[in-house]
């Protein structure tokens, strides 16, 4: 027989760790069972994960227990695999390797997006992604890697691609992970007397005409000149057409085909390939279909949530796939969730964006709220600002607070934990 629950939350990111603990709350004392299903035992905090990879916080801010965040749900280790909506039940892949079912009577759905990718030759074997706190660690790792190969290569022919890195993909996830990387650069290069700014190459490749889309153009304009300024080629309505043996080929006749040690795709998300098996209306991006409420509307009790979602905007539209739009999704979710077990009322969402803020390294961003932009140090101070608000949790905060003053007063720390997860093997 399969194991029962009253309320399935499938996916531990921001909308189905607020999901659920907008539920647990709302339901409290009313023996309304909660169980979420997440891989890891934590919620990446994915707008601080540029600073956690160029080390302007330890990376372990950058995550929420979720056991410490949802106390009042039941936390399922492992990945829903597979869901019949109509029999009502899930099945539930552990970590063990073993599989088992899960019935259920509510079902959200917050399984989250991964990296788009493209038939691109050469791309799976030699980029990387920028979605994880595992890629984070990994990139900073590389840079500093690089760092220190480089300045024991004295030939400036093979230096070069050691010193190359390239970006594809002019999003928020792509600008700030540059720009942090950059910075962590800068901050490094005074302890490698042999290397110069000139030796590196940072490039970044663009298939739109702008960069940072939803952003005002004035400041998409604006993190265009700074990135410029600091040397870092912008390459706009181009695509990287291949990139064999880290040999990188962009489309257009003006731009030689160069080498790039480092590659990082950061080319946008779509949803998770679970939502496609569930036979529910998909919009053109693949997202589930939902009504105001997060209501599935052919599927009575299953609600979509986050970027597998797509929610209609207050004023028009979809909503941006952004951790504030999850987040106020989760929330309203289960709110709503406990509406349909007698706790409360049942309400639409109506989030509209506050603003959106950029880092581009430290001491500089961009930011919009609303109608006003902000530019420069006002802007970084702005972001960091924002984020600390979300961020859940006063000891988290206090961690991430405390991180950014030991950064303005003491250097960045430069250590390369490139072993970081791999134990000694025994010797006999």
């Amino acid at each position: 027989m399969p194991d029962t629950t009253d309320v399935l939350i499938v996916g531990g990111g921001f909308g189905g760790a607020f999901a659920a603990r907008a539920l647990e709350h709302a339901t409290k004392g009313r023996g309304v069972r909660a169980r979420l299903v997440a891989p890891e035992n934590f919620l990446l905090f994915s707008p601080l994960l540029p600073e956690a990879a160029s080390g302007t916080i330890e990376p372990r801010h950058a995550v929420i227990p979720l056991r410490d965040l949802v106390r009042g749900t039941e936390l399922v280790a492992g990945e829903v695999v597979a869901v019949d909506l109509v029999a009502r039940e899930a099945t539930v892949a552990h970590p063990s390797g073993e599989q088992r079912s899960l019935s259920f009577r509510t079902i959200v759905l917050a399984p989250g997006s991964v990296p788009t990718t493209f038939p691109v030759p050469g791309l799976l074997e030699n980029a990387v992604g920028f979605k994880t706190l595992a890629d984070a660690i990994w990139l900073r790792n590389r840079v500093l890697h690089q760092l220190e190969v480089a300045d024991g290569e004295p030939d400036p022919e093979r230096r070069r691609p050691l010193l190359t890195f390239t970006f594809v993909g002019g999003g928020y996830a792509g600008v700030e992970a540059l720009a942090e990387l950059e910075s962590l650069v800068r901050d490094a290069l005074h302890r490698y007397p042999r290397l110069r700014r000139s030796d590196f190459r940072w490039v970044l490749v663009e298939a739109r005409d702008t960069l940072l889309p939803g952003l005002s153009p004035r400041l998409a304009a604006y993190t265009e000149r700074e990135l410029r300024r600091l040397g870092v080629e912008v390459h706009l309505d181009t695509r990287m057409e291949s990139c064999v043996d880290r040999r990188v080929v962009l489309s257009g006749t003006t731009i030689e085909p160069y080498a790039s040690d480092t590659i990082v795709w950061t080319a946008g998300q779509r949803p998770s390939p679970l939502v496609a098996s569930l036979g529910l209306d998909l919009d053109g991006q693949g997202r589930v279909v939902v009504d105001d409420h997060l209501r599935v509307p052919q599927a009575n009790g299953v609600y979509a949530i986050g970027d597998s979602a797509a929610v209609p905007d207050p004023d028009g539209g979809t909503c941006p796939g952004t951790a504030q739009h999850a987040l106020r999704q989760g929330r309203r979710c289960g709110r709503n969730v406990a509406a349909d077990y007698g706790a409360g009322r049942a309400g639409p969402f109506d989030y509209r964006t506050r603003g959106l803020a950029v880092t581009l390294g430290r001491g500089n961003g961009t930011a919009q709220v609303k109608r006003w932009t902000f530019r420069g140090w006002p802007a970084w101070w702005m972001g960091r600002s924002y984020h600390l608000l979300m961020m859940p949790g006063l000891g988290r905060k206090t961690r991430v607070v405390m991180d950014w003053s030991v950064g303005l007063v003491f250097p960045r720390d430069i250590s390369q934990l490139g072993q970081l997860g791999r134990p000694t093997p025994l010797q006999p």
